[in-house]
């Protein structure tokens, strides 16, 4: 570690405060009534510290005995000087130190929320306690990128309104997987109906045959806002529906069966992304960072 880490970390301009932040007005702008608490309300200023060389230092150390490791930075960190204790501070930030094993698995004592699981903590390493070295905590860093994929799934699909088992391919043409398998539906407007006849009218040659659907295979009527939950308007029904051949199944990424939705599976189950672990480093130390 460099000896001006402290220098490296803390030393970057404050932000915040009331008036630093807010350029001149012109006083005919200013409101005409506000309340004591608008004018005297507290902004106070906050530490502005660059934490990323720290991170990537307590990155390199992992496979090293935690005692080794916090001596060195102490020994560069003066605990004494305030400014330099507020480094010390944001250690559990990054590293989870107090743990217990309880019945084959490690538990993290945190500061608020009592013990939680390894893996359900925030900080991206731990101190072994029984080995006393400080590991990377993998099983946390892929149980944080699953979620994270599952979230932006589905973000996704509420700002797209996808559905499940659902491809939309146009406004007339959709994919359902029906009982596991792939069909391809065409939509259609919903025939009018027959209209009410006048006194003294003929009747038609030919009577007006009725029209089903070809997924629920109901006649077509009052449908009560299911064919607008299903096809995303009342005026729709499904005209036709064929099954979909092996390569029509390749060529849309999907697979006929039971198993949940394929989309949603392939997105979860996709590799990792390039900056999951930005700072992974070795379990041995080698060269330094510049910064260290």
């Amino acid at each position: 570690m460099r000896n001006d880490m402290y220098k490296v970390i803390v030393e970057r301009p404050r932000r915040g405060g009331f008036h630093s932040s807010r350029p001149p007005r012109d006083r005919q702008d200013d409101r005409q009534r506000e309340s004591l608490k608008f004018r005297h309300r507290h902004d106070p200023k906050w530490l502005n510290e660059n934490l990323r060389p720290l991170q990537r230092y307590l990155e390199r150390q992992v496979g090293r005995r935690w005692d080794f490791v916090y001596s060195e930075l102490c020994a560069r960190v003066d605990r004494r000087n305030t400014v330099q204790q507020h480094i010390h501070q944001h250690i559990d930030n990054f590293v989870a130190i107090r743990l217990f094993e309880i019945d084959g698995e490690l538990h993290v004592m945190q500061s608020w929320g009592g013990l939680k699981p390894l893996n359900e903590v925030w900080q991206r390493l731990y101190v072994d306690p029984r080995n006393g070295c400080l590991m990377r905590n993998d099983a946390g860093i892929a149980l944080r990128l699953r979620r994270r994929r599952a979230h932006c799934l589905a973000v996704q699909e509420r700002q797209a309104g996808w559905q499940d088992e659902v491809r939309k391919l146009d406004e007339r043409t959709q994919l359902r997987r029906i009982d596991g398998l792939w069909y391809e539906i065409e939509l259609a407007p919903v025939p009018p109906r027959e209209p009410v006849r006048k006194p003294g009218q003929r009747r038609r040659s030919l009577e007006k045959q009725d029209v089903f659907d070809a997924v629920s295979h109901k006649k077509i009527g009052n449908c009560g806002g299911e064919r607008c939950r299903q096809y995303g308007a009342c005026s729709l029904y499904a005209r036709s529906k064929r099954q979909l051949s092996r390569a029509e199944l390749l060529q849309h990424g999907l697979r006929n069966g039971t198993e949940p939705d394929s989309y949603a599976a392939s997105l979860l189950a996709a590799p990792r992304a390039r900056n999951a672990f930005k700072y992974r480093g070795p379990i041995r130390t080698g060269l330094l960072h510049k910064e260290h």
